[in-house]
Formats: C-alpha cells, sequence, structure tokens
C-alpha cells in the first residue's frame, strides 16, 4: 500500500500565518484570541476550496490549548493538541450538515451541547454546509445558537451564504473569504515543490492556478494530477496537455496573421486549432479574452490588472502596442456577437470563419478615407496623391499603388476578396476595393494594387440621391403598400391580425396607427423590424411610430373576455333564461340546487 497523501490534506495550514489568501480574517481572529472577545457563534462563508473549515480547525484547536503560544498558535504538545491531531478530541465536535440536516440530528447536537468538556475550556462544534440544513432545522437550532453555555462554541461554514435564514445570520459573527489570488496560489505552490524537489516553469504554475479559479483545493489537485504524470519536472506543455487547454500561442498567432492581413494563416490555424479537438465556441471566447487583454495592455497604467506572469505580460504589451485600440474595440465586437450567433448557428466553423474573416480585414476598413477627408491617426497617416495612370497611397511607411482602371486584374496577380464596409449613416453596404497582389512591379513601387476609391465616393452619392429622390416620393399609399407586404409574410397570426386592423395615417416622418385594444398596440411596437424596413425602403431614417388606441373606430370588434367560474345557482339562471320550461320541469320532478357547491 502507497503512504501517499494528496498535497491539499499533506499542507494543509495549522497556524493562521500559513492560511493562504485569507490575511483579513486571520489578523481578526488572532486580535479576537488575544483580548479575549472571543464570539460564541461565527460563520465562515466563501467559494469553495479556499479555508473556511481550516481556519474553523484551527480556531477550535488554539482555543482548547493549554499553552497557547502568544494566544494565537497551539503548542502541539499539550494533551489537547495532540489529541486533536490524532483526530480523537472530545471537545471538537464536527458535523457534515449535507448528510445530517433533519430536526432529529439537530435535536441530537444539542443534547451534546448539554454536557460540558472533559478537557479544556470550551467544547466547539463545526458544522460544515449549514446552507443543507432544513428550515425546522434552523429554527430547532435558534434558541441553542443565541444563548448557548458559556462553554460552547459554534462555528459553521458554507459557501452559500445566501440560503441561510435571517435569523440565524443575526446570530452569528459573519467572516467573507475571498477567492485566492493568482499570484498567491504560485506563491504557495512554489514552496510545495520546493518541499518536495519538483522542478516547474513559472508559467506552468500560473496556469495552474488560474484553472484553480481561486481555489486552493483545486489548485493542489491539478497539481497533484500534473506531478504524478512527470518526473519531477513540470513545464507548460505538460500543463496545457493534461488539462487540454489551447496554447495561448496560437492567440499571438493569429493575431499577428489579423495585423499582417493573411487570411490563409488565419484559416490554417483555425483548422490546427480544430484538429486538437477544440470547440469552436471555445476557441472564440478564448481569443475574445485575448483581444481584452490587449486592450488593457496598450496602457502601461492598467498592465499590472492582467493576471499572467511577467513574461507574457511583456508579450501582451509588445503586441498591443502594433494593434491599434480601433480594432480591438471593433474584434471584442466582432467576436462577442460571433459567440451570441453560434448558440443557434447550424454550421459553427462558418460562423467562426466568417468572424475571422471580418478581422483580418478590420484595419483595412479602418485605415481606407471613404469620405475624402484626410485620414490622421496617432500611429498611421494616409496620402492620396493624384496621377494620371495610377495613384499612390503611403500607409505606415509602405507604398500603395492603385491599379490603372483600363489593367483591373494583371497577369500573376492573387486577388484578395473585399471586404464590406458598413457605414452608419446613410445605412448602406458599400463594397470595399479589390486590392491585387502582382510579383511584375517597380522596386520602388509596392506590390498591392488597389482600384480607384472615386468608385466608393460615386456610389455612395448615388445611394444618396436614390434616398433623396424616395424622401421626396413618400405617401401614405407606398406605407399600406410595405405593411401590406410584411403583414402577409409574417409568420404569426396574432401579428398578423393585429396589424391588418389597424388604421394608417402619415404625417411628415410619423406613421400613425389606430388599433382597437392595448395587445395590438404592443404586438405592433415590437415589430421593429417593419420600422426598419419603412425606413430603409422609404429612404427616412428617423421615421417613427406613433400607435393609438381607438375603440370608436372599431364598433364590431369584439374582444375577448376571460371567462368566468359561475355558481349551480348561476348557471341554472342562465339556463332559464334561455328556456322558461326548465321552471315547469323542476317543479314538476321536484328537483333541487345544491346551493352549497
Amino acid at each position: 500500500m502507497s503512504n501517499f497523501v494528496v498535497s491539499a490534506r499533506k499542507y494543509r495550514p495549522t497556524t493562521f500565518d500559513e492560511v493562504v489568501g485569507q490575511d483579513h480574517v486571520a489578523k481578526t481572529l488572532k486580535n479576537a484570541l488575544q483580548t479575549d472577545h472571543l464570539a460564541h457563534a461565527f460563520l465562515f462563508t466563501g467559494p469553495r476550496g479556499v479555508g473556511k473549515t481550516t481556519c474553523a480547525r484551527i480556531l477550535a484547536k488554539i482555543i482548547n490549548c493549554e499553552n497557547p503560544i502568544n494566544k494565537v498558535e497551539a503548542c502541539n504538545q499539550c494533551t489537547s493538541c495532540t489529541s486533536f491531531n490524532d483526530n480523537a478530541s472530545f471537545n471538537i465536535l464536527e458535523l457534515d450538515a449535507a448528510s445530517n440536516n433533519s430536526v432529529d440530528n439537530m435535536r441530537t447536537l444539542i443534547e451534546q451541547v448539554r454536557f460540558q468538556p472533559q478537557h479544556g475550556k470550551y467544547k466547539v462544534f463545526i458544522i460544515d454546509e449549514v446552507h443543507m440544513l432544513t428550515t425546522q432545522a434552523f429554527n430547532a437550532f435558534l434558541k441553542t445558537l443565541e444563548e448557548p453555555p458559556s462553554y460552547a462554541i459554534f462555528i459553521l461554514a458554507t459557501t452559500e451564504k445566501h440560503k441561510i435564514i435571517p435569523t440565524i445570520l443575526s446570530r452569528c459573527q459573519i467572516f467573507d473569504f475571498k477567492r485566492i489570488q493568482i499570484s498567491d496560489a504560485v506563491a504557495q505552490l512554489e514552496k510545495i515543490c520546493e518541499k518536495e524537489g519538483i522542478k516547474a516553469d513559472k508559467e506552468a504554475l500560473h496556469t495552474i492556478a488560474t484553472k484553480a479559479d481561486g481555489a486552493m483545493r483545486d489548485a493542489l489537485t491539478i497539481f497533484d494530477k500534473i506531478s504524478s504524470s512527470t518526473n519531477d519536472i513540470i513545464t507548460y506543455k505538460d500543463v496545457v496537455a493534461n488539462l487540454n487547454l489551447l496554447d495561448y500561442e496560437y492567440y499571438f498567432k493569429i493575431t499577428d496573421s489579423f495585423l499582417k492581413e493573411d487570411i490563409a494563416d488565419v484559416l490554417i490555424t483555425l483548422n490546427e486549432i480544430v484538429k486538437l479537438g477544440f470547440d469552436a465556441d471555445h476557441f472564440v471566447v478564448g481569443l475574445a479574452e485575448h483581444f481584452r487583454d490587449l486592450l488593457i495592455a496598450k496602457v502601461p497604467a492598467t498592465l499590472g490588472i492582467l493576471d499572467v506572469s511577467d513574461e507574457l505580460k511583456k508579450r501582451y504589451y509588445n503586441q498591443a502596442m502594433i494593434a491599434k485600440a480601433s480594432f480591438l474595440l471593433s474584434g471584442l465586437n466582432i467576436l462577442n456577437q460571433c459567440d451570441i450567433d453560434l448558440a443557434r448557428a447550424k454550421n459553427k466553423r462558418l460562423q467562426v470563419e466568417l468572424a475571422l474573416s471580418k478581422l483580418t480585414y478590420l484595419n483595412r476598413a479602418s485605415d481606407v478615407d471613404i469620405f475624402g477627408n484626410k485620414a490622421e491617426s496617432q500611429e498611421k497617416k494616409t496620402e492620396f496623391l493624384n496621377d494620371s495612370t495610377q495613384k499612390s497611397i503611403e500607409i505606415a511607411g509602405e507604398t500603395v499603388a492603385e491599379a490603372p482602371k483600363e489593367q483591373s486584374n494583371p497577369q500573376n496577380a492573387e486577388v484578395i476578396p473585399p471586404t464590406a464596409l458598413k457605414i452608419s449613416e446613410p445605412a448602406i453596404q458599400v463594397e470595399a476595393p479589390i486590392v491585387t497582389k502582382t510579383t511584375a512591379s517597380p522596386a520602388s513601387v509596392s506590390p498591392l494594387k488597389m482600384t480607384n476609391i472615386d468608385a466608393i465616393r460615386e456610389s455612395i452619392k448615388l445611394a444618396e440621391q436614390t434616398k433623396a429622390e424616395a424622401r421626396k416620393n413618400i405617401s401614405l399609399d407606398g406605407v399600406k403598400e410595405i405593411w401590406s407586404d410584411y403583414t402577409d409574410n409574417n409568420q404569426s397570426k396574432s401579428v398578423q391580425s393585429a396589424l391588418k386592423l389597424a388604421i394608417l395615417g402619415l404625417e411628415e416622418k410619423v406613421i400613425s396607427a389606430k388599433v382597437p385594444t392595448q395587445v395590438s398596440r404592443d404586438m405592433i411596437l415590437q415589430e421593429t423590424v417593419l420600422l426598419d424596413r419603412l425606413r430603409n425602403e422609404l429612404g427616412v431614417s428617423d421615421l417613427v411610430f406613433d400607435i393609438q388606441i381607438d375603440k370608436s373606430l372599431f364598433p364590431d370588434f369584439e374582444e375577448s373576455k376571460p371567462v368566468q367560474s359561475m355558481t349551480q345557482r348561476e348557471k341554472y339562471i342562465v339556463m332559464l333564461e334561455k328556456n322558461p320550461s326548465l321552471g315547469s320541469f323542476t317543479k314538476k320532478f321536484g328537483l333541487k340546487l345544491d346551493t352549497e357547491v
């Protein structure tokens, strides 16, 4: 039989000074011990694996120690301490409320409270997972908890404080335990590695602490799992392989591909990630977190917020310096929308590839000034130079030549797909210029080719003129035509009914509608798709609805009324009104109503 003991038990703290990440709790309890201001009931609450039960045991051991050191540390030599270490103390009783949550279990505990301690000053009752007690068990425990004997101390521990009734909370001193910080968990793991003779990378321990999500016990469990699969040497790759994590190198690599606009490398990297067995939604969430970290790393003052190692902070900072804040913010928005859409997407990989394609050409969309203004920023400056045959654009020190109109796709040219630029006002879609990459070009000119940007301006101008003409020709008949078409194609019968009942009117930019009921009004107001369609097709971006209730315009409309339950007598009266001969029939046979029903 192996004598192996898991690290969570082997390195369990025995003094308050050894407790990781709970200095505020340790300090308060030590002050209470030194000043003899010890309460009769405590409630330790916080996430799992942060030291609640450990602190309860340390406190119970100290207050029963015969020779405490400075009143805050057990001597580990007296009878009470040795019996506690051997799990044979009669003065310290632990109760698992998860399996002992009934009134009978609580009565048994109250009976034990009546007996004074055989040795020592106090009898300590530690009730773990106290939120699992039933309401009846809590009520049975109330009186004893409020006025216990002078020798009884209760320490309650729970992960779900909100489930404990207020009458229990008001009788306890409450201590809120915090999640273990990653830096504290890493420091503790380093101490254990030193004692066990294990060599571990700083990044590996940091990854273990991050995966533990604030629980020291989870961190030690993961540490045991990984150390048992290696030969006393723990590397970052070992941690990633054992925990099935996606290496952050992929996020750095794919972000570099975004900045270089290398769509091929982006798709190849995604394919590698999928082959490793990671889900598309898992990758999207991880990439969004990477963009968030880059955004924080752009400002040195906020660099300390990142819960990563110092080496990784440098990598984040270096990559953040070459990525514009506008790119990161827009990228976060794209990834967030992709994460939302993945829940209902049938082809999840295609959804992710579309999002990554948008990210690849996102910088180009923000660099090109389609309105003809001078586009200047702290990082890039774009200049347009006119020429009879071609125009060159200088972006970040690189010369980009625009292809002549008569040569749209030269030989040996690789066509890069256009990027869709979304213009917020007016709301139209414009296709970005096709950029060509050619091998035959002068030495002084970059091989990138770009079509005339004047075409984009012309398309925008034409769209504006079209919308202006549409605004001039707006009419009630046009509104009714769009309204009727939307109604006929709507899949909801109730919405169709509400839209058909509406009596429409038009005054400048306000579409008025008269409806018979509040329900109809609410249904129409919820049809934002209809309003967007009217705005787009009529060319009025600030068109609004004015829905009013006017029952006088609908004399034939009968609103459904809820069916009311009637007594036996009320039913009889209704039947009698419909058939008067029912009265004589009742008298003839001597029938009587059961009025009590």
